[in-house]
């Protein structure tokens, strides 16, 4: 009966633990203000005035660089400072979409605004998938990536009705979410070097030591 409590664990557990609580609600708010970005900067092309086809191509040619370079760089800056510097980056350049949306005539600087926004978010969300999967142990790793993977489609739900309002509001909504999300990944601890840990009690009793 002890090994079975031992090797067992819900998300009640990852709630319950002073360890992976606050990590969880930092995830799960992560990933919902990723998904707002991403999703949004995808959909937003229809309030650019650019060629609809070319800004579609472009942003999806723009996340391949983005899943390279971030899993080229992940090991070698650590999964916190990647996390935070993409989300920032996105976040940059959302900001001055928003400014350079009121410009009728610079069409092209919107669709760059857009590009490295998108650039910089799709580096974010590779990078997730292994950061989320790092910062719980084995038993619940795969309720915490339920939560993380929910509130990622909440996000998703929310990205069009932003986009619906047009002119530079999106841009700006963008920004402020990719920023935030850069903000909250500052108090998510680093997972390149510490262990991972299969049970809740290995966890805890690694982090206090």
């Amino acid at each position: 009966m002890d090994t079975k409590d031992v090797i067992t664990g819900s998300l009640i557990d990852v709630v319950k633990s002073p360890v992976t609580r606050i990590c969880l609600f930092l995830a799960v708010a992560i990933n919902f203000l990723c998904s707002v970005v991403y999703y949004g900067i995808s959909l937003n092309v229809v309030n650019l005035q650019t060629n609809l086809y070319l800004s579609v191509f472009l942003n999806g040619v723009a996340e391949m660089p983005a899943f390279t370079i971030t899993a080229v760089l992940l090991d070698k800056f650590g999964r916190k400072p990647l996390a935070i510097g993409t989300q920032w980056f996105s976040g940059i350049f959302c900001l001055m979409g928003s400014l350079v949306m009121i410009h009728g005539e610079w069409k092209v600087a919107r669709m760059v605004c857009g590009i490295l926004g998108i650039f910089g978010m799709a580096g974010t969300y590779n990078l997730l998938f292994i950061y989320m999967a790092e910062l719980f142990p084995t038993v619940v790793r795969n309720a915490a990536l339920g939560c993380g993977a929910q509130a990622a489609q909440m996000g998703a739900i929310l990205a069009p009705l932003v986009v619906v309002l047009g002119g530079g509001f999106p841009f700006a909504v963008f920004a402020v979410c990719a920023i935030l999300g850069g903000i909250l990944a500052f108090y998510l601890p680093e997972t390149l070097n510490p262990p991972l840990y299969d049970t809740m009690a290995g966890m805890e009793g690694g982090e206090s030591v």
